[in-house]
């Protein structure tokens, strides 16, 4: 083929054929309604935070003290203490050898982490880089639930640990992916799921709500961060895979669905709030860094 009609040719499918061809963007494959919760343009960050390359593999995050957040990562049993005014990891404390930790919470004086295979570990910060009054727990959670989060319930003083893998325990399996209250006076999981969360709930709240067309074969939510809302008491989480967040209220029911954009976070995989209401969400660095955004609140 001469050179000229090549070239005509390339032009003709880049400008007509990409408008028949084109693929949804992320922001129609699911829908956002207000209802009082957006509070933040999930599109622009307020800040961005990036860590040593300790924390590339950051797993989840928790606000521990004025302008520092604890962080934990996918393998050293270590938590990383983050200034968020310096910009650097000021402290940190061992508490256990490798693993897979996927959560941190924090009551204000105890630290939980929390393991893929459900347990949980309690203890206080020390001053020479170890953790005292160590505790582990371990749970109903198994393996094949995969744990990946974990956020402090102040009303009920326990624990919620969100689920990427198997709903319910043991041989009572669920559809969807479950939440679960950790009892902290009992120390145990609690049988019942606080909640589950299905693509069938998805599904049904967009077709009550939609307001433009998406694509429910492409609806993938698994979890992996969760975190309490520290004036409106709703429930936020995020998944990674399916690069969503959804918002619910004590009893599950969802209150709003808004897509994360992967350009800005690659590999959503911690959420966390200040006492204002300032939300900080993490990702891996993929490679590179990680880092953290924050985003003020309205």
């Amino acid at each position: 083929m001469p050179k000229a009609k090549f070239f005509l040719l390339v032009c003709w499918t880049f400008t007509f054929g990409c408008q028949y061809n084109s693929r949804p963007t992320a922001e129609a494959l699911f829908h956002q309604t207000s209802e009082g919760l957006d509070n933040y343009n999930l599109k622009k960050p307020d800040a961005k935070y990036f860590l040593p390359y300790v924390l590339e593999e950051i797993s989840g995050m928790t606000y521990y003290a004025p302008s520092t957040i604890a962080c934990v990562q996918d393998e050293d049993g270590k938590v990383f203490f983050y200034n968020l005014k310096k910009r650097e990891v000021e402290n940190t404390v061992r508490f256990a050898d490798s693993g897979d930790y996927e959560g941190i919470a924090t009551d204000g004086e105890k630290i939980y982490v929390v393991e893929s295979n459900g347990h949980i570990y309690k203890f206080e910060p020390g001053s020479d880089g170890k953790a005292e009054k160590l505790k582990k727990y371990n749970t109903d959670l198994k393996k094949n639930n995969d744990v990946e989060g974990l956020t402090y319930d102040p009303i009920s003083d326990k624990l919620l640990v969100a689920c990427k893998g198997d709903a319910g325990l043991k041989d009572n399996k669920k559809k969807g992916r479950s939440i679960f209250f950790f009892d902290l006076d009992k120390k145990e999981i609690e049988k019942k799921a606080a909640f589950n969360i299905s693509k069938d709930d998805i599904k049904d709240y967009l077709e009550t709500y939609k307001d433009f067309e998406y694509e429910a074969k492409r609806i993938n939510f698994k979890p992996s961060g969760i975190a309490l809302h520290p004036t409106n008491g709703h429930i936020y989480m995020i998944a990674s895979i399916g690069k969503l967040m959804i918002i619910t209220d004590r009893k599950g029911e969802i209150k709003a669905t808004i897509p994360l954009d992967p350009r800005l976070l690659g590999q959503p995989e911690g959420i966390c709030f200040a006492p204002n209401g300032d939300l900080f969400i993490s990702s891996e660095g993929q490679g590179d860094k990680g880092y953290i955004l924050k985003y003020k609140m309205k």
